[in-house]
């Protein structure tokens, strides 16, 4: 028999004992329910008694119990407390399947324009200059055009330099190389003369 069954047995024995007296004596306790409304009468049967005995007195009827304001719904698996309010788990992330976090969104820096060349800036152009010419030096102002003044002023600059160093090179270069030839030359018709 189930727990339910019971207690409705020992309620309906409780109702037809006020009306008839039994050999045997019922006693009632108060027993608090789970869901938190007011106490209900539980009817346990004891020993047999003589015929004589009277029947157990009646409590007293109970006024109507108060509205209690209703508690938030518990969530499934959690005990309630003694004042009916349930004790929150341990807080447990829950996954869902499929779900990737997203990174945080990385801030965007604008950048700024560049304000004045490097070192390094200042030798590509002037080797850019030396090695193309004056393809060089037009090549420096085209990718510099949008650029802070002075920025296309040192890139057109260096390729110049680069360009007249180059230049200079092949002049030392050239002067060197006739006159290397110009002694070997006469030194040969020099033993001829």
């Amino acid at each position: 028999m189930s727990e339910e069954e019971k207690q409705n047995q020992t309620i309906e024995t409780a109702t037809n004992s006020e009306s008839v007296v039994s050999s045997q004596v019922v006693s009632t306790t108060n027993v608090e329910p789970a869901n938190g409304g007011a106490p209900q009468n539980e009817v346990v049967q004891g020993s047999p008694q003589p015929a004589t005995a009277q029947p157990a007195p009646q409590p007293a009827p109970q006024p109507a119990p108060q509205p209690t304001p209703q508690a938030a719904p518990q969530p499934v698996g959690v005990p309630p407390t003694a004042q009916g309010m349930p004790v929150s788990p341990a807080y447990q992330p829950q996954v869902q399947p499929g779900y990737t976090p997203q990174a945080a969104p990385q801030p965007v820096f604008v950048p700024t324009p560049l304000q004045q060349l490097t070192g390094g800036m200042k030798f590509a152009w002037a080797v850019i200059g030396a090695f193309l010419g004056i393809p060089g030096v037009v090549l420096a102002w085209v990718c510099n055009a949008d650029k802070v003044p002075q920025v296309k002023n040192d890139a057109v600059k260096f390729s110049i330099i680069g360009f007249v160093v180059w230049i200079g090179l092949g002049v030392v270069v050239g002067l060197a190389i006739g006159g290397i030839a110009t002694a070997t030359f006469f030194g040969a018709l020099g033993a001829y003369l």
